[in-house]
């Protein structure tokens, strides 16, 4: 594949995705340097996939490719744009439905064998591409190249330096059944330097790297810094403090701060303006928070960058200093003002004009006590599969106490697609739970109701005819999956059809028949499964090999090969002399029954005899179950029927956007693992599941739990409610109910996630929000149109 980079028209993903960081994705982000934005994109991914010392697929490039082409068809409609890969492979949660968007936008994908890019007059390219032994052209506009990963040089330096062994694709080596542990005891890779990965895989390895650390560190220490005090200033005069951030400088070439402070200082209130490096770093937040102490100011405005991305960490500066951060505000520069105007003069009206609005707001701000809740250090995890159990076991070790309850007569859940030494390390894990003495096992048993919230579950059990009440601060959803039963291909009518686990399951046992054809994609990446499953290819592309090495032909027909990062499993696959003919989605081989064999008819017409057809079946979700447990917890599920998360389906730019939650909140005590979450290989899970235990021992090791908005939450007017309930059914989070005593609605503090439906509904104006009061609002509104 030829590329042409140094063309103006040729840009990278990467390279787009830097310029839609901080403002989003806009038209902008693809102007060309000749200053056009252009209307024929090219979508080139993989350009350097199989060159020599790249033999490996990236985790991410065909879901980074649709995504992208959405986001174009989104901001340039007319835009035609075609995507360029040689196989779809969208493994992730959500990324098949971002391929189906990109069809229904116009997107035009071609599967092609080679291409190469070639400069045009002006500004534009053309690519020429072989597709199906045909050759193409095609003239665009801009060319985007969805580049992969490969381990820098300094990440080889690393690695020698601390004795860490390489793969053989140049990232770091890490043991069997321990997805961030190396080959040397106490150093952990995460992220990236293990190999090529997405964003909701890089975090998940940040955080599963916690249990493994916590061998290390001897008797569990789980003792968080204490909260700042913060000072009641609720009878002082009010003295509002404006610290303008710099940006480490960044801004002072672009506005005149020193002329805004000064005009910051003669606003009424203001009682110290100041210009700072930074608040979003450890050292500079220490350092605003001293400043905001000495200038002996008792209420807070930032004038910062961008609050979205780093509210929290304001939050924090401003706590350090000893204030309520309701008693603060946040200014964007950086989005509002710098990024928005290119006359100086304007940039300084319009921060001064929003900088005078939010102390008229932080003016009538009120400080409100921080609501903890003791929080029960234990967890309950539903489900005695592989996930659930390594869920007990890892919280077990740190000595939190763990009741497992499994609807089922025993532990280990399926087993169809796991391979000897994986069951071996089942057998063993099962072993360790019925062992541990932190553990409680209950087989057979219903979960049949939950009260409570995050730090304080308290949950019903029926065994047998029984119900025991079970508490615990954190639940595991680990109810597993199910394998698609398939419709048609002869399947249940013939016993010459048959699907990859039960060939697994007699491949060592059974004579080889001689031809066999294998069929990819059965109930899998559809309209009712827009998802690939995960396990179906390798364990087709597995045991093709195995069946080649006893002397059968075997051809796979598929839509694409998702070999899901195993290319070691395909390039055998090749080597060892599997055919491969792909077909298209709306048209399916048929199989046939022909006398004394079966017949695979292609989509061609063309007809082929074989002796075993073998379906390579998709999983699905545990639905009733599922909805069950969902409606009992009120924790979503997705349209597939497995249970919902936040971050998965965003894993570019938005995804910062779902990350803003304090840690300790973004689940509300509730995790989803394993197949439970979505299909996965069993490596897959063996990361999520350290990932979820990772996050469950932050919570587990507090002694007290903050409400989710401990400081934001809603709040009830006495002398306004009437006690309609109307409020009652707005709340989508069932944060409210009616005191039958008062007549008046109460406000669940750790139910509430700040939404202002209560707010918007009520219809004599007795809810709010504690820092969006209306006279706030009206003040900060008259100043802003002053």
């Amino acid at each position: 594949m030829k590329i042409l980079h140094k063309s103006p028209s040729v840009v990278t993903n990467a390279e787009i995705a830097e310029r839609s960081l901080l403002t989003n994705f806009v038209k902008d982000s693809v102007r060309l340097p000749s200053g056009k934005i252009p209307k024929k994109f090219g979508i080139v991914v993989t350009p350097h996939f199989n060159k020599p010392g790249i033999e490996y697929e990236n985790y991410n490039l065909s879901v980074s490719s649709v995504y992208r082409s959405v986001k174009i068809k989104e901001i340039i409609p007319e835009a035609e744009v075609t995507i360029f890969l040689s196989d779809y492979r969208g493994f992730g949660k959500g990324h098949y439905r971002w391929y189906q968007k990109a069809l229904d936008l116009g997107v035009k994908i071609e599967r092609v064998d080679t291409l190469k890019i070639v400069p045009d007059s002006g500004d534009r390219v053309n690519i020429h591409y072989v597709k199906d032994l045909k050759e193409y052209e095609q003239l665009l506009e801009c060319a985007i190249l969805i580049t992969g990963q490969r381990p820098p040089q300094l990440m080889r330096n690393l690695s020698e330096i601390c004795g860490v062994k390489p793969d053989k694709k140049g990232f770091c080596n890490i043991r069997p059944f321990s997805p961030v542990e190396t080959d040397v005891d106490g150093i952990f890779a995460v992220g990236e330097f293990s190999g090529p990965k997405g964003n909701p895989e890089t975090i998940w390895d940040g955080c599963a790297v916690l249990t493994e650390v916590l061998k290390y560190l001897g008797e569990p220490n789980f003792k968080p810094d204490p909260p700042p005090a913060l000072s009641d200033v609720s009878g002082q005069e009010r003295r509002i403090g404006v610290f303008i951030c710099s940006c480490f400088n960044t801004f002072n070439d672009r506005m005149d701060l020193n002329s805004l402070k000064e005009k910051v200082e003669q606003l009424q209130n203001v009682h110290h303006a100041e210009i700072i490096e930074g608040c979003c770093t450890p050292p500079t937040i220490k350092e605003t928070s001293e400043k905001i102490k000495k200038s002996g100011v008792n209420r807070v405005v930032l004038a910062v960058c961008t609050p979205l991305q780093k509210l929290l960490k304001y939050r924090k500066t401003v706590m350090m200093a000893g204030l309520n951060p309701l008693l603060s505000e946040y200014v964007r520069l950086r989005e509002d003002v710098i990024y928005v105007h290119q006359d100086r003069d304007k940039m300084l009206k319009k921060a001064l004009v929003l900088i005078r609005s939010a102390v008229e707001r932080v003016k009538r701000g009120t400080q409100a006590p921080v609501l903890a809740d003791a929080f029960t250090p234990k967890a309950i995890v539903i489900g005695g599969g592989f996930s659930g159990l390594l869920c007990a076991f890892d919280v077990a070790r740190n000595g939190f106490p763990v009741t497992v309850i499994e609807r089922g007569g025993r532990l280990g859940g399926g087993v169809e697609y796991l391979d000897n030494e994986q069951k071996d390390f089942l057998q063993h894990l099962i072993s360790k739970v019925d062992n541990s003495n932190n553990i409680t096992v209950y087989k057979r048993a219903e979960f049949r109701d939950i009260n409570g919230y995050a730090g304080n579950f308290l949950a019903t059990v029926r065994i047998k005819d029984e119900d025991i009440k079970v508490d615990a601060g954190v639940i595991f959803l680990a109810t597993g999956a199910k394998e698609y039963k398939p419709n048609g291909f002869l399947f249940g009518n013939d016993a010459r059809v048959i699907t990859q686990a039960q060939l697994l399951s007699k491949i060592d046992s059974e004579k080889p028949p001689n031809r066999v054809h294998m069929i990819q994609c059965i109930g899998s990446r559809d309209e009712s499964r827009p998802y690939c499953s995960h396990v179906c290819c390798n364990s087709a592309l597995k045991n093709a090999v195995s069946l080649r090495e006893k002397g059968s032909e075997v051809t796979i027909l598929y839509r694409d090969i998702n070999h899901y990062g195993r290319e070691d499993y395909y390039q055998k696959a090749v080597d060892s002399g599997v055919k491969f003919i792909r077909f298209v989605k709306d048209n399916y081989p048929e199989v046939r029954k022909n006398e004394d064999s079966l017949e695979v008819v292609l989509g061609n017409g063309r007809k082929e005899k074989t002796d075993l057809v073998v379906l390579s079946t998709g999983i699905i979700s545990d639905e009733e179950n599922n909805r069950t447990l969902s409606s009992l917890l009120g924790y979503p599920l997705d349209y597939e029927g497995f249970f919902e998360s936040d971050v998965s389906m965003y894993p570019y730019e938005e995804a910062i956007k779902k990350l803003t939650k304090p840690f300790e909140l973004a689940t509300n005590g509730i995790f989803p693992v394993g197949l439970a979450h979505s299909p996965k290989s069993f490596e897959e899970i063996l990361l999520n599941v350290k990932d979820m235990v990772g996050r469950a021992l932050v919570l587990l090791g507090k002694k007290y739990m903050p409400a989710p908005n401990a400081m934001y939450i809603a709040e009830v007017n006495k002398s306004l409610c009437m006690g309609c309930g109307i409020c009652i059914d707005a709340c989508p989070y069932s944060a409210r109910h009616i005191d039958e005593e008062r007549k008046i609605a109460v406000v669940h503090p750790f139910l509430c996630d700040s939404c202002g439906s209560c707010v918007a509904i009520c219809p004599n104006n007795a809810s709010s929000l504690r820092d969006f009061k209306g006279d706030q609002t009206i003040l900060a509104l008259d100043a802003l149109l002053a």
